[in-house]
Order: structure tokens, then sequence, then C-alpha cells
């Protein structure tokens, strides 16, 4: 039986730039930062979550017209405030959700250029 996802990669050029930016600005914990060939494996870590966040060294960024990866959040309109202070790029602003009208979400970028959808539960 499949009890949970163990991670999901997200790509990165610069994988140290990426580390920064979910620890510094979302703050996430590293749970792993080790030498992996010409680069290195890093793994973030949600407080209290399960599922991890790999980074994943890339030549070049693929195109981000959707979301590499979605966030939940309890306080978005919050977050996203903070965010903002932290000079993060934000594409959309806190609001109802066009698939359902009880669930906020937002859009921001993180510095790799990933679009990031952080939604309320």
């Amino acid at each position: 039986m499949i009890t949970h996802i163990s991670f999901d990669s997200i790509p990165a050029t610069d994988v140290q730039r990426a580390r920064d930016f979910y620890v510094e600005k979302l703050g996430l914990a590293v749970g792993t930062d080790a030498p992996f060939g010409e680069t290195r494996w890093i793994m973030l870590e949600i407080p209290g979550a399960r599922t991890q966040i790999h980074l994943d060294h890339v030549a070049a960024m693929p195109e981000a017209d959707k979301p590499a990866l979605v966030l939940i959040d309890d306080d978005v309109a919050g977050t996203v405030k903070r965010l903002r202070d932290r000079n993060v790029e934000v594409i959309r602003e806190p609001g109802p959700a066009e698939w359902d009208a009880q669930t906020t979400y937002s859009l921001f970028r993180d510095s790799e250029g990933n679009m990031i959808l952080l939604a309320s539960r």
C-alpha cells in the first residue's frame, strides 16, 4: 500500500541559490546537503511534513507556465505579505480559486523562476 510521496523534484540551475531561497524566504529546513557527482543532492523539509523537496540541478530551466510545486498554507494572505517583504516576486495576489470558491490561492516565483502555487485547504 502506498503511504505518501517521498519527494518531489524542483529544477534549479543554481542549487545553492535555490537552497537559500527555500530556507531563507519560505522557512524550510535542509534535510540533506551532500556532494552528488558534479553538483549536490539537496533535500528540503517542510516542518511536520513527510514529503521532501529535492533541488534537481539542470543546465537550463524548463518553461514555467504551470506551477512546479503546490504548497498548502493556513494563512495565504499573511504568507504572501511576508514573501513580498522578502522581495519574492508575487505573480497573483491571494484570492478565491476558480476551481473551488472556498480555496484561496496565490502564485509566486522562486529564485530559479519556478512558479509556486500557495493555497489554503
